[in-house]
């Protein structure tokens, strides 16, 4: 088990974490999220040694790393430019960790060849990397930081450089080679969706500090933060104080919030032209916007108030302009804090 506990840095005089404390359990996949700047990367680079000067513990199996050479961690590290050597082939990047642990040469052979065959480039030994197109250098990376053994694995940014397909095609791959080791991890991103697909749990990170700590499935449904919130693409984030009917809503399902409170109304308990079977809020509005995404369409939707409500919906039967009615499920509608 992985513990961060309380850890602060700074470079000169900004801090870049704030007391941070979070944990890693066996065989766990965490994700830290948040946009660039937040103290993500500062945050990996002191986990694996790599920056000394910080305040608080970093304990792995209850013993503090803080004078733990990098080398006697043996962690695992992948980074988003992949740190392939030119020089080496592919065998010869897989090999390079279990060869700076003088593992027998026959040792040597047999993970290369597990961890090509575990990552789809089985026969790419003596390809040279230059070759290879993004996804191949991925998987060789991956391969490489596995090949050792280590003992926990941490992975930055690691499909960033890669397209959006790719991306979610290797998401989903890496998470399972990374469970069929039984490894605990840190994944870093900025991408909401990679989260989804490859953490256990995330954690939302801003100007150095955890907002919020959840499952996926939790983060997405309960937001705590208007930050957590927005970062995570639900922009229906209203001041208590902005709207009658907003000021309405909030008093529909009892929100005890002051004139500079916030709540979330979560769009997938917006309903368009058909009422939930639950408790939920009726009102009239006219069609503003609509995207269509092939299995769903993103609509806006304009209100009597100058409120607008954006909602994904795959029924969307009406043209822009037209009078709609909008059915806000009661449990739709979240108090946050803030930021």
């Amino acid at each position: 088990m992985l513990k961060v506990e309380n850890v602060s840095h700074s470079y000169g005089p900004v801090a870049s974490l704030r007391g941070v404390s979070l944990q890693v359990e066996p065989g766990e996949i965490l994700c830290l999220l948040g946009p660039s700047g937040c103290g993500k990367t500062t945050l990996l680079r002191i986990i694996a040694g790599l920056e000394a000067d910080y305040q608080g513990r970093i304990l792995f199996n209850d013993q503090d790393l803080r004078n733990a050479p990098v080398h006697e961690r043996e962690f695992g590290l992948m980074f988003q430019d992949f740190a392939l050597f030119p020089h080496l082939s592919v065998e010869g990047n897989v090999a390079y960790g279990l060869k700076r642990r003088r593992a027998a040469k026959d040792e040597i052979q047999r993970q290369v060849q597990s961890m090509l065959h575990r990552v789809g480039l089985a026969g790419f030994n003596r390809r040279d990397v230059a070759a290879l197109s993004g996804g191949q250098k991925q998987r060789v990376a991956l391969a490489r930081s596995l090949a050792p053994g280590p003992k926990f694995l941490m992975l930055d940014e690691p499909l960033g450089s890669l397209d959006a397909r790719l991306r979610d095609q290797l998401a989903v791959e890496l998470r399972q080679i990374i469970q069929a080791d039984g490894l605990s991890a840190i994944y870093v991103t900025h991408d909401h969706k990679e989260a989804y697909a490859i953490a256990d749990r995330i954690a939302v990170m801003s100007a150095g500090a955890v907002q919020q700590q959840s499952s996926p499935f939790d983060l997405y449904h309960h937001p705590k933060t208007a930050f957590v919130a927005r970062f995570l693409g639900l922009s229906n984030i209203f001041r208590f104080a902005d709207h009658p009917i907003a000021r309405r809503l909030a008093q529909r399902v009892d929100l005890a919030l002051s004139s500079s409170d916030v709540f979330l109304i979560h769009p997938a308990g917006i309903y368009l032209n058909h009422q939930p079977n639950q408790a939920a809020a009726e009102l009239p509005g006219q069609l503003e916007s609509l995207v269509f995404r092939g299995d769903h369409s993103e609509a806006t939707v304009l209100l009597s108030d100058k409120m607008r409500l954006a909602l994904i919906s795959r029924n969307i039967h009406s043209g822009i302009g037209a009078a709609v009615t909008v059915y806000i499920a009661l449990d739709a509608i979240k108090p946050l804090t803030q930021p």
